[in-house]
């Protein structure tokens, strides 16, 4: 009478392990935005902080405001521990 039908309880560990593999998807899908938004945050900071910088160079130091556009924007990206290949 309440005999257990094994249609269903393989139904049930398939909807069970597709939520699973779901699950890790999501957080490995997640935890990979967040590691990717964190940086960009860092980035930002590193370019605020070398903006800083070279607006005092600029203020203080003639021979950086004699440079060409270029340079400064090498030195911009090397302070800030960008790439300098933004410059070309």
């Amino acid at each position: 009478m309440f005999a257990l039908d094994t249609t269903w309880l393989k139904i049930a560990a398939g909807a069970m392990a597709c939520a699973v593999a779901l699950s890790a998807g999501a957080f490995h899908l997640g935890k990979s935005v967040g590691r990717s938004t964190e940086r960009a945050e860092i980035e930002l900071k590193a370019a605020k902080n070398a903006l800083n910088r070279i607006t005092d160079m600029e203020k203080n130091n003639a021979s950086f405001r004699d440079l060409t556009p270029r340079h400064r924007c090498l030195a911009f990206m090397r302070v800030s521990g960008l790439p300098d290949s933004a410059c070309d």
